[in-house]
């Protein structure tokens, strides 16, 4: 079972959308999977809430993305995700290990609720989420699986060429709630019957949550990804 993931949410300039759009169709994801580790990619394209685009990948751990095989793959960007990278805004990259999993199967659409953690109250909002919460959520109708993710913060903070690339600085989530649902409508009334989630703050977040829903576009297997 996959432990560990990487989670990235960014925008993407407006003229460079199609080129993006066909290199992880084309080429990237399937990169990403070559790597020893790299299990599976999901794509998606968001509806509500922001960045525009959210992709993850399960890996065999966090520490895949500090692997030689891994950074080895980073430092020697194509010249289609040289010409890419720049285009991107609004980056979030987080390394993560899946500290609870509560369903079965996948959905047609995922909600991502990115957290940061009061001082003192990992242990304390971790536990409401995956011990309680998370469960409650997957009973719902339309909801087929749900996931806590935590930072790995050495994973994330690996350097790397194709960071050099991208303009700016990267944010990171502490804590990263992932639901799937058969289809947006049920997660965004998830989304609406908590007010975002807003009762995460009393539970030991340091604010109020980045929360979007997201449609899948598309996703490939490890052992699907072919030779490039």
């Amino acid at each position: 079972m996959s432990d560990g993931i990487l989670a990235v949410w960014s925008d993407i300039d407006p003229g460079a959308k199609a080129d993006y759009t066909a290199w992880y169709e084309r080429e990237h994801m399937f990169e990403r999977l070559e790597v020893t580790g790299f299990n599976r990619a999901r794509h998606y394209q968001t509806v509500s809430g922001a960045p525009e685009y959210f992709t993850y990948y399960e890996l065999a751990s966090p520490a895949v993305v500090t692997s030689p095989a891994y950074l080895a793959q980073s430092n020697r960007s194509s010249p289609w995700t040289q010409r890419v990278l720049p285009h991107f805004r609004n980056m979030n990259r987080t390394a993560a290990r899946v500290v609870r999993r509560v369903g079965r199967g996948f959905g047609a659409a995922a909600l991502t609720v990115r957290l940061s953690i009061q001082d003192g109250q990992e242990a304390a909002l971790v536990a409401t989420i995956g011990n309680e919460l998370l469960s409650a959520f997957v009973e719902r109708s339309g909801v087929v699986a749900g996931q806590l993710w935590r930072a790995d913060m050495a994973a994330t903070l690996q350097p790397g060429q194709d960071r050099d690339l991208r303009p700016g600085d990267d944010a990171v989530s502490d804590l990263i709630m992932f639901i799937e649902g058969v289809g947006t409508s049920p997660l965004q009334t998830l989304v609406q019957e908590t007010s975002g989630f807003a009762n995460f703050v009393a539970a030991g977040a340091a604010e109020a949550p980045d929360v979007a829903t997201h449609l899948l576009l598309n996703g490939a297997e490890g052992d699907e990804a072919p030779s490039i």
